[in-house]
């Protein structure tokens, strides 16, 4: 607790969290019609022209927005203002590029809108940091050393297999840029927060994958245009940010004395 309570000097879009994690990551495609319902108020779908210049090795498929979906085994996760560790888990993510609208300004943005887990302590720690997460405990995974399966009954079930074994140090340039943007999550009290996410590969590898997964009404399978990654890579995550403090960051938040405020 000590660590928590000094008092020291912050950049709010400094890392905040840093750990490892081992990743399979696929892009699909959404029902634009179906995600316009799902997205928040000040979120919209970017033009086509935005998506082909950002993300050119994605295809267009009419009516239709790509999002990525990533399934990865999480280890030496830890707060950077403290001296222990969490447990090992299991998470899968899901990411959509968007327009952030604020006033009349216009940001891309990385949406996140739910994290599965089967760490329940996870879940209630992302609460305090804003984040929507739900805990699976009869999350079933089954791994070999070139390939993954999840289960969630009713929720999702994806399997991936490794296809190549020429590695590399760098993603495809569509989950590449997703991690890049500003990534924006709405909390279970309706607050949109920002954070600054950076990851580090070590391995890369082409991968396949099939999948199904049910959200909010819709179901999404793999189609030929699906392509996926695996990843073996550290990461870190800055604390959340309100919009402001993100984008437009004063002197007195770029560096502060206190600690970090519990997010409402």
């Amino acid at each position: 607790m000590k660590n928590f309570l000094k008092p020291k000097k912050h950049n709010p879009h400094n890392p905040f969290i840093k750990g490892n994690e081992v990743s399979y990551m696929m892009v699909g495609y959404f029902p634009k019609d179906e995600l316009r319902k799902i997205l928040p108020q000040a979120m919209s779908i970017p033009s086509d022209e935005v998506m082909t210049e950002r993300y050119p090795t994605v295809k267009k498929i009419e009516g239709m927005h790509p999002y990525m979906m990533q399934l990865a085994a999480c280890h030496n996760v830890q707060p950077l203002s403290a001296n222990y560790q969490l447990p090992a888990y299991q998470e899968l993510q899901f990411f959509f590029p968007v327009t952030y609208t604020h006033k009349k300004e216009e940001q891309h943005c990385t949406y996140s809108p739910v994290l599965y887990l089967d760490y329940f302590f996870g879940v209630i720690g992302g609460l305090t940091l804003g984040l929507r997460k739900e805990y699976h405990r009869k999350m079933i995974v089954e791994e070999t050393d070139t390939s993954k399966s999840y289960l969630i009954k009713g929720v999702i079930d994806a399997s991936f297999r490794q296809t190549s074994t020429d590695s590399s140090e760098e993603l495809d340039p569509f989950f590449a840029g997703v991690f890049n943007n500003p990534l924006a999550t709405v909390s279970y009290f309706n607050r949109t927060y920002f954070y600054k996410q950076e990851v580090y590969p070590s391995k890369v590898l082409d991968a396949s994958t099939t999948y199904e997964w049910r959200y909010k009404g819709s179901v999404i399978k793999n189609n030929e245009n699906t392509f996926a990654n695996y990843s073996e890579y550290s990461f870190t995550v800055s604390q959340a940010m309100r919009y402001e403090n993100y984008f437009h960051p004063s002197p007195s938040e770029i560096e502060t004395t206190d600690s970090n405020p519990p997010l409402k």
